[in-house]
């Protein structure tokens, strides 16, 4: 790895070698088991997100938003990020030309030089309308939208499915030193909270069982049935799952959290339909996170994602 640059400076670092962030695991007792799995080691840059990055960032950014990307102006957000030259991180393997795999960042929804942008405004009433049906929770997320105090930020924790949990904390650390030096310079990034959009699912039926059970000619045109559910007294809630592990961390320090879905489509997208393939009925959570908890919230990643 090359040596580590200046961080106050802009210039990210690559990681640290005491940093495991490879991904790569290493277990004597399961060695003999494993030898026919092949272990890659991979090194993870950190940058500032750039012009280049821009295709990749729409992609990732399109994740926190799902279906509800399409009705969305994902390509001014992308814009508006790679210009705050301030914050951001965007982690890569393949140099700084390549694609990023990852990005953390925040977007100032109540202030600064962006405060009336479109994209802005947009941000904040998708939020506001995915949260109308809890009054409390709308109430006090417009009245911090439309004052410049407390001041709010929105963080986009995004990476591809496949990437290792343990780059969550030098990222972290990264964007808390970064908001710090910002503020030094008279940049509008002083947060009192922090809204976090985590991707969560719950398990259905998968929709290959149903077309396996529906397989068997006349028995599959022969309508089913619906079986009538007897009420139970206190009917259990589905569990609820995180795509990433640092959410459950940061669910434990929220001040709350609301569930909210997609807009309703037309049409099934691919992506929707391989998760119900699978049994799995994706959602998102909103937490909203006091700035105090934020060097607590940095504690117990590195405690737990790097173990």
């Amino acid at each position: 790895m090359s040596g580590t640059e200046d961080l106050k400076n802009k210039g990210k670092r690559k990681a640290d070698p005491e940093e495991d962030v490879s991904g790569a695991s290493d277990s004597d007792g399961e060695e003999e088991e494993d030898l026919d799995k092949t272990t890659v080691d991979v090194d993870f840059d950190f940058f500032d997100p750039k012009p280049i990055d821009f295709h990749g960032l729409k992609s990732l950014l399109k994740q926190t938003f799902s279906n509800d990307a399409e009705n969305m102006d994902i390509s001014g957000l992308a814009d508006l990020i790679i210009a705050q030259e301030a914050v951001g991180t965007m982690v890569k393997c393949d140099g700084k030309e390549s694609d990023p795999y990852a990005v953390l960042t925040v977007v100032n929804l109540n202030g600064g030089k962006d405060k009336n942008s479109s994209v802005v405004q947009e941000l904040r009433t998708y939020l506001l309308e995915k949260v109308k049906k809890n009054p409390d929770i709308h109430i006090r997320l417009n009245t911090i939208f439309t004052s410049d105090s407390p001041s709010i930020a929105l963080v986009f924790n995004e990476r591809l499915l496949n990437m290792p949990p343990q780059i969550v904390p030098p990222m972290f650390k990264m964007l808390l030193e970064e908001l710090e030096w910002a503020v030094e310079d008279g940049e509008p990034y002083n947060f009192d909270y922090f809204i976090f959009v985590s991707k969560v699912y719950k398990e259905i039926e998968s929709s290959l069982n149903e077309e396996e059970d529906g397989e068997g000619g006349e028995e599959r045109l022969k309508p089913k049935k619906k079986k009538k559910k007897k009420a139970a007294p206190e009917e259990e809630e589905t569990p609820v799952f995180y795509f990433q592990p640092e959410d459950e961390i940061i669910q434990q320090h929220a001040e709350l959290s609301f569930d909210f879905r997609f807009r309703k489509e037309a049409q099934v997208t691919d992506s929707r339909r391989a998760f119900q393939d699978f049994g799995i009925d994706p959602s998102r959570r909103l937490f909203l996170v006091k700035k105090e908890k934020m060097k607590t919230l940095l504690k117990e990643f590195e405690k737990v994602l790097q173990a």
